[in-house]
């Protein structure tokens, strides 16, 4: 038989959550990253005369996209996470907590 057990959090470390936020920003940064790095791609292939020579250019702008995009995502994300984190502390702290409901 299931044992339900009530549990109190009182706080939490900023960090944690900055990294939580951080890396789905990251993910999220790398979708758009690889949606920009097809359009750069066909619109280079559009516009040189060598297909060949118009694909070499747009996956090099791409590949430099998919790399560095989702880092500055993970930056943004990762202050953005800890300022939640902090705000997220400080009123559980002062109001007492929260109580979950779990089971064994």
């Amino acid at each position: 038989m299931a044992k339900n057990k009530r549990v109190k959090i009182v706080g939490i470390k900023p960090a944690t959550l900055a990294m939580f936020e951080g890396t789905l920003a990251s993910v999220i940064g790398l979708g758009i990253a690889i949606l920009y790095s097809l359009n750069a791609t066909v619109k280079m292939a559009e516009a040189t005369n060598s297909v060949l020579r118009g694909l070499a250019f747009g996956i090099s702008a791409g590949i430099v996209s998919i790399i560095v995009l989702p880092l500055i995502y993970f930056g943004i994300g990762w202050l953005i996470g800890f300022v939640h984190g902090w705000f997220f502390d400080v009123i559980l702290h002062s109001s007492g907590g929260v109580e979950f409901d779990t089971e064994e």
